[in-house]
């Protein structure tokens, strides 16, 4: 009997098989071409309408890679803004149940033949993920398992001595933000979805690395409940909840800039880096929107933006409402590096990230968009308030420090700002 189950299910399976293999459904290159014919991702050229065209495929770890060739006039950024299009068309069950002929084989001739057919029967796939990438050939990989959707953070993504950051892991490597080369970074998400968790593990990741040689600048615009825990120790130099303290707390460090840099040219120097100077500054804005409205203080983001490259201030530029006003054009000329969480719609993944797809991220903390020259879709790694309390305890100075004045005082006494926080 069960040697007849078995023929049976192979028979079927075979049958079912070459049917889906026939009609395309199976194969996902096939399926890849009708929705670019569906959803009108086509040119017309000497009369005839044309669209990709496969040029090879191959395996890759977790799933498939189709490498196409774009027709001339059909642009790469068309088909990136309409990767939620390709995702859904491939995830659309076309059939109640599809048996896979790698399925068929993987069955055990055994007493829980029948158990395993159950299983296999009654089984979801998981929904299959693509990332797009185009280097004069459309590279799309389909992967058939989601990226996983939490990753704890450990020692092992902390790199001694050095400026780089994590800002994410992809399903084969741990996606790296490193200061003293990139510089800057924009981060945009809406609420709950990852924003301030990474702000937080890039603090407690350069106090770590750098304990001795890295200054913070808190401006947490939120109320405080971010950055609170750091406001006490030896490296943090400034540190405000208040929108009204935040203009004399920039200012200060836009003077300190233009000192710093004076020095370094002074040494021979073009920037920091070449200098030796091991000193960096780091001034963290988290919800910069609340900011947005005062001129002078956007004009010192700006400058600092523009001219801290080169003196070693690096601004990480956080927001949870992008939008032209809150991200002023001349700062994202100079910020080209971002970093973009879930956001409500096109208009503010455009805004903040450059392009659309931010809007069409899975609702999953941490699920985040990477671009720096090319867009990488990665999980950023959880870090608790336990880890850091642990992580940051032992910098944490004896006396409390108080919090920034307010902008009033900051301008009148600005001048010795940082000789007064040295311990």
């Amino acid at each position: 009997m069960i040697f007849e189950i078995l023929t049976s299910t192979l028979m079927g399976g075979l049958a079912g098989y070459s049917y889906l293999k026939k009609t395309g459904i199976s194969n996902d290159a096939d399926k890849i071409q009708r929705i670019f014919n569906n959803a009108g991702m086509t040119i017309r050229e000497d009369g005839k309408v044309k669209t990709i065209r496969l040029q090879r495929k191959r395996r890759i770890d977790g799933g498939m890679e189709y490498v196409y060739q774009l027709p001339l006039g059909m642009s790469s950024e068309e088909v990136i803004a309409k990767k939620n299009v390709l995702e859904d068309g491939l995830n659309i069950k076309e059939k109640t149940f599809q048996l896979q002929f790698s399925d068929i084989l993987n069955l055990k001739l055994d007493k829980t033949l029948l158990k395993q057919l159950k299983e296999l029967l009654t089984s979801t796939k998981s929904q299959k993920e693509i990332d797009i990438e185009f280097d004069g050939m459309l590279r799309i990989r389909i992967f058939s398992e989601g990226l996983q959707s939490k990753y704890e953070w450990n020692e092992s993504y902390l790199k001694k001595n050095t400026w780089s950051v994590p800002v994410g892991k992809t399903r084969s490597s741990i996606v790296r933000h490193d200061f003293d080369e990139h510089k800057h970074l924009i981060v945009a998400g809406s609420t709950g979805f990852g924003k301030s968790v990474l702000l937080k593990l890039i603090v407690t990741t350069l106090i770590c690395q750098q304990p001795e040689n890295v200054h913070l600048h808190l401006i947490d615009l939120k109320g405080g409940s971010a950055f609170q825990r750091y406001k006490d120790l030896k490296q943090t130099k400034n540190f405000t909840r208040e929108p009204a303290a935040a203009k004399g707390i920039l200012k200060e460090i836009q003077s300190q800039m233009d000192i710093t840099y004076k020095e370094i040219v002074d040494l021979g120097s073009e920037d920091i880096k070449e200098s030796g100077i091991k000193d960096r500054h780091f001034i963290i804005i988290d919800e910069a929107a609340d900011i947005a409205d005062d001129s002078a203080a956007m004009e010192v983001v700006t400058d600092i933006a523009r001219k801290g490259r080169g003196a070693g201030y690096y601004l990480v530029y956080g927001t949870q409402y992008p939008s032209s006003q809150s991200i002023p054009q001349q700062t994202k000329r100079n910020i080209p590096v971002r970093l973009c969480y879930v956001l409500d719609d096109a208009t503010a993944s455009n805004t903040a990230l450059g392009q659309t797809g931010a809007e069409s991220l899975p609702m999953i903390p941490g699920r985040g968009i990477y671009k720096n020259v090319k867009t990488q879709v990665v999980q950023t790694p959880f870090i608790s308030n336990k880890e850091i309390q642990k992580k940051i305890e032992p910098y944490i100075n004896i006396r409390p420090r108080e919090e920034s004045p307010t902008i009033e005082k900051s301008e009148t006494n600005r001048g010795n700002t940082f000789k007064l926080e040295e311990m």
